[in-house]
Parts: C-alpha cells; structure tokens; sequence
C-alpha cells in the first residue's frame, strides 16, 4: 500500500513539473507578446509605408495630410521627441478619428510622459475604436487602414486583457474610464465658449450699441442738438433736423 502511494506521490510531483515546465513557453510567449504589443518599434515600419502613400495622387487630401501628421509623430518619437510627437499625433487624430493606431501611440506617449490618466482614456479610445473596427462598422476606411499597417491588426479580445493588466498595475480600473473624446470637463468647455458667445453676441449688437447712442444722443457738441430718429448734429437755432425734418420737440415736420 506504502508502495503504490509512493509511485503515485512521484507520478503526481513528476506531472505536475511536467505541467510547469510545458508552460514556461508559453508564459515566455505571453510576455514577448505584451512587450511587443506596447512596443513603439511595431509603427516604425509604417513610415516608409505612410511616405510612399501619401505621394499617391488617388489618395484624398484630408487622408494624406492625416499620414503626413502621423509618421512625423512616428519619427518625433523614435527621434526621442514625445512633446512634439503629441502635437502631431494629435493633429492626425483630429484629421481622420477613427484609426485606433493614433489613439494607441498618444496613450504610450502620454504614459511615457507621466500621465497616466490621460494615457489611460486614450487607451480606452483605442480599444473602442478596434472594437468598431473587428466589428465591421468602419467599411469604408478599413481597408485604408489595413494597408497603412504594417504588424497583423491585433485582435480586440487580445488587446483588451493586455491594456487592462497593464493600467491596473496603475491602479487604475478599465472599467470606468472615459475615452478621449468624453473627458470630464470637455462639454462643460463647450458649453462655457457657447455662453460667452452668447454674451459676446449681446453686447456687440445691443448693449455696445445702445449705450454708444444714449452717450451721441445726450452729449452733444456746445451749442448743438443731436437729432434722435437719425443722430444728426444740429444748431440750437434750428427747430427741425435738417436731414430727416424731426422737430426738436420730436413731432415730424408738416408738410
């Protein structure tokens, strides 16, 4: 009996190394993965790519000047640059939104610079964006962005479980942040410019105004009357405006 739970304790530790040791390629695999994946070296080959297409004259001019922006981000980063890379990343994002890739790059730059919240919504817009793309709703610009990618477009899935493991080490949870385009205060902005527009709109074109002809009206030159329906200068000598022929006393002139 001793012998048999002998053989089975030395099966049992024998397998269980087995098991252990069959997964280390794997585990090895994993970790090159995730390296690889948040690695900026995977866009350095899109710049002879973006370069050569961006000379194409079947390419729109919108699109083209996106590429442009977007490899100058590329080569800002790789020539250690990440505050001029921002700006222009940026630029490329505002000129075609939906490419995951520039979301992607502004999220490690902005990580590498210390800003880890920002880093983190611009995750959360990259995985929103990859996600519209897997699932078919970017049609049209999909095949753009297929060509304009060197590395195989990650799997969303994938890509999730990787950005997610990688902010919790942050402490902060995937689950609640907001992407770029729906930070907090961004709509409060947009509201405080609309008001002040408002504002701005009232007093150019009624308050300014108003006030400027209550100040012609009751301060005229010596010896002077201003004319209230045209703001006409007068003589104290003369009854009626000698443009329009309202009396002084406001009655329009008889005729």
């Amino acid at each position: 009996m001793k012998k048999n739970i002998r053989i089975f304790s030395i099966l049992f530790l024998a397998g269980l190394m087995l098991n252990v040791y069959s997964s280390i390629p794997a585990l090895a695999q994993y970790i090159d993965n995730e390296n690889s994946f948040f690695s900026y070296e995977r866009f350095y080959a899109q710049l002879d790519i973006l370069n050569a297409a961006s000379e194409s004259a079947d390419v729109r001019a919108d699109i083209k000047a996106f590429m442009l922006a977007f490899s100058g981000g590329i080569y800002d980063i790789s020539a250690g640059d990440p505050e001029k890379a921002k700006k222009k990343l940026l630029k490329a994002r505002a000129l075609w939104p939906e490419y995951f890739g520039t979301d992607f790059l502004l999220a490690r730059v902005n990580e590498d610079t210390g800003n880890y919240k920002l880093s983190a919504r611009f995750y959360k817009s990259y995985l929103n964006e990859l996600k519209a793309f897997s699932e078919g709703s970017y049609r049209i610009s999909a095949p753009l962005m297929r060509r304009i990618t060197p590395y195989r477009i990650e799997n969303y899935d994938g890509a999730y479980i990787l950005v997610r493991d990688r902010l919790k080490a942050r402490g902060i949870d995937l689950a609640v942040v907001q992407p770029f385009y729906t930070m907090p205060g961004f709509f409060k902005l947009w509201i405080i410019f609309i008001i002040l527009g408002v504002v701005y709109a009232i007093a150019a074109y009624g308050v300014i105004p108003y006030i400027k002809r209550w100040h012609h009206i009751n301060n005229p030159p010596e010896g002077s009357w201003v004319c209230k329906k045209c703001g006409t200068y007068n003589l104290n000598v003369r009854i009626e405006c000698e443009k329009c022929g309202e009396r002084r006393d406001g009655q329009l002139k008889k005729k």
